[in-house]
């Protein structure tokens, strides 16, 4: 795939974040998922294939350059925000291809990014986190419904759905931070400046 794509990163209610990072309490995990997310969309806002990056969230403090922010219409219901959200920026440019991104990945690099958005071989495609079962990005091409079944076992549900899952190499956008094993997997990779110094500041 050439086309380039507005790419739908979606933040949700930040009090409600990260409730199996056991090892930290409410104020660190609001912290640490905000610190997650700005990392996310600074990685994603470099990508060359990315011609916007659509923060969805009514949370206040994700106006990054190179990102905008759309509202989340989803009353509560992820897809839901996503899909009206898609409808937005296709209103907007239409004809354009879709992404979506989740927000906890501290690790991401630009490089596996652009491999994974230029990997699809069909209408929609995917990329599966680092257990399998989670989607870190779904895709769609011009035209094509995003379709998105994010939630639990959503990797299976978006390969049930048509979409395919990509092959390709591409490490930190697998490693999304749900827990505290996966935290230290992200720091041992890599994480970005902004979850860098949240760590820091919690010693």
């Amino acid at each position: 795939m050439s086309e380039k794509f507005a790419l739908l990163v979606p933040v949700k209610a930040l009090s409600r974040a990260k409730s199996r990072l056991v090892g930290a309490d409410a104020e660190t995990r609001v912290g640490l998922m905000r610190a997650f997310a700005m990392d996310a969309i600074v990685a994603a806002a470099q990508s060359v294939h990315v011609h916007a990056v659509h923060v969805v969230t009514d949370e206040a403090g994700f106006d990054v350059r190179g990102a905008g922010v759309l509202p989340d219409e989803g009353g509560g219901d992820l897809n839901a925000a996503l899909r009206n959200a898609a409808v937005r920026v296709r209103l907007a440019n239409p004809g354009t291809s879709v992404a979506v991104m989740c927000a906890d990945l501290p690790a991401l690099r630009t490089a596996d990014l652009d491999a994974a958005l230029t990997a699809g071989m069909s209408p929609r495609w995917f990329v599966a986190d680092a257990a399998g079962t989670g989607t870190t990005l779904l895709a769609a091409g011009p035209g094509v419904d995003l379709e998105p079944h994010f939630g639990a076992d959503s990797a299976r549900r978006h390969e049930e759905s048509g979409a395919v899952s990509v092959k390709a190499d591409v490490p930190t956008l697998r490693i999304d931070v749900d827990t505290d094993a996966d935290l230290v997997r992200a720091r041992q990779v890599g994480v970005g400046p902004y979850t860098r110094q949240e760590m820091q500041k919690r010693r």
